[in-house]
């Protein structure tokens, strides 16, 4: 993932268009290549296996004991956890009983001295939600492919559909009890969200499923600058991490847990530092005041419980989130008045704040991202409360090119942030607002004059493969008439369509 903010490259394909559906594919060939790779090169630990080769920094965390007994291995797997950034084994690690209750204690007596903690959660604190992470191999034989009380966890084919793991759900009590501070969250799951944490104290970094206007972010693509704006500031200000199922290998975001390591390395009475929760290993251990490996689940209902606020945390079977609305801005059936203007910025002024209208079939523009400007219409309202958004008239400012039509999602949480007047960022934007009908059919008609351009400037090229020259010999010419590499891979995608139709 680029994590840049200066240009920005091509915007990230749109979730159901073939560019995307390439994309899946090939991270998912890549996810088996890893499975089967880790799977030939894992081995089960030795009774009494412990890790060897390390200081007691790295096994305990830099304000740990080095008495403290090794973790213990759980899983061997010889294999780098992430391809890219690190060179760390993904093998897998447990705190020996003794040692975590002692760990828990410490992390339960930094926990209360902290007056600015932020979790910095990467994949790993989903998993139990059956959303595979990119760190752990051979998935079966994981110490995460079952719960502490051996039932297998579930698995989820479409993401949107996940429920929030135990992790979630005490993450979202602590902050209820004024413990938590702040979320800077990885992952694009929307889970905090189900379990109750409020967006407007969520920093979603990496993207979104139900953002539109913060999609999920490709690797080689740009984080939004208002969230890192933000990241930054809490950056600076916390003065206590916890790290939580992250391997930590490079990404910009990471930069968060290592500037609030080394400040509570150098300056320990005013910041009580990092602490990495993990069963692998990561580059941050030695800089860690305290590294516990564990199970996040397991972990934070261990701290939940020493905290005394085991029965603030929702049951699993608890309903899933729904918006609270104030009575006052519920103008009608799918109308909410919110306080902002009709560029989306926070607005004070009553007769200059507009009212969303989220019926089936009116028009939105999105306030920023890399579709910011896009308008796009409500398709849907599904059980769970959350909106889809069908685009059909995207343009790609960088090519001029029309992009194929795609879907975003919205979700409820955002209908009682925006009415209690709460954006992306704080004193930031809502995601969109609505247009008028003729302003949708001005949009549409755009659209329709590039595509119309781009086809008659692309005409030649299809009657070329018409009369059957070979692709590469097409798409040679193509380059050397200096077409962009977007615009022709595109051509090819929407020529084989053609020809299967």
């Amino acid at each position: 993932m680029s994590t840049t903010t200066g240009t920005a490259p091509a915007p990230p394909p749109p979730p159901g268009t073939p560019e995307a559906e390439a994309l899946a594919a090939s991270v998912a060939a890549s996810a088996a290549t890893s499975t089967t790779t880790a799977s030939g090169s894992s081995a089960a630990a030795e009774e009494g296996e412990v890790m060897t080769g390390e200081t007691w920094e790295r096994m305990h965390g830099n304000r740990g004991d080095p008495g403290w007994a090794p973790p213990r291995v759980v899983m061997h797997y010889d294999v780098n956890a992430r391809h890219t950034f690190t060179g760390i084994k993904a093998h897998e690690y447990t705190d020996q009983p003794e040692v975590m209750a002692a760990k828990v204690d410490a992390l339960v007596r930094m926990v209360r001295k902290s007056s600015a903690l932020v979790a910095y959660t990467g994949a790993g604190i989903s998993t139990a939600a059956g959303i595979d992470d990119y760190a752990t191999k051979s998935r079966a034989e994981s110490a995460m492919s079952h719960d502490a009380s051996g039932a297998e966890r579930p698995k989820v084919k479409d993401w949107k559909l996940a429920r929030p793991t135990k992790a979630h759900r005490v993450l979202a009590a602590l902050f209820r009890a004024g413990i938590l501070k702040h979320w800077v969250q990885q992952n694009h799951d929307s889970l905090p969200q189900k379990a109750g944490y409020p967006q407007y104290a969520l920093n979603e970094i990496h993207g979104s499923l139900h953002d539109p206007a913060n999609p999920i972010v490709p690797y080689e693509g740009q984080l939004r600058p208002d969230l890192c704006a933000w990241m930054n500031e809490w950056k600076k200000k916390a003065d206590m991490c916890i790290a939580l199922g992250t391997s930590m290998s490079g990404f910009t975001a990471d930069s968060v847990p290592k500037s609030i390591a080394k400040r509570g390395y150098h300056h320990p009475v005013l910041c009580q530092g990092l602490v990495i929760i993990n069963l692998q290993q990561t580059p941050y251990d030695e800089w860690a005041a305290l590294r516990i490996y564990g199970r996040v689940d397991d972990v934070l209902t261990a701290l939940v419980d020493r905290l005394g606020l085991g029965s603030q945390v929702s049951p699993m079977d608890t309903p899933l989130y729904t918006p609270n609305l104030p009575a006052d801005c519920i103008v009608g059936e799918e109308q909410i008045r919110v306080p902002f203007n009709a560029q989306g910025e926070p607005c004070s002024t009553r007769s200059k704040q507009i009212v969303w209208d989220l019926h089936i079939g009116k028009h939105v523009k999105l306030t920023g991202g890399p579709y910011g400007g896009d308008i796009g219409k409500i398709a849907k309202k599904n059980e769970q409360g959350h909106y889809r958004i069908d685009f059909a008239h995207s343009i790609n400012p960088t090519f001029n090119v029309v992009r194929r039509p795609f879907s975003l999602w919205f979700g409820s949480w955002w209908l009682e942030m925006a009415a209690t007047g709460h954006g992306i960022v704080p004193g930031g934007k809502i995601p969109f607002v609505n247009v008028t009908e003729e302003e949708a059919a001005a949009a549409a008609a755009k659209a329709n004059a590039v595509a119309t351009a781009g086809a008659k400037n692309l005409g030649k090229y299809s009657t070329m493969l018409k009369v059957g020259l070979p692709e590469p010999v097409v798409r040679q010419k193509m380059q050397n008439d200096g077409v962009d590499a977007p615009i022709i891979d595109q051509f090819f995608v929407d020529a084989k369509a053609k020809s299967s139709s």
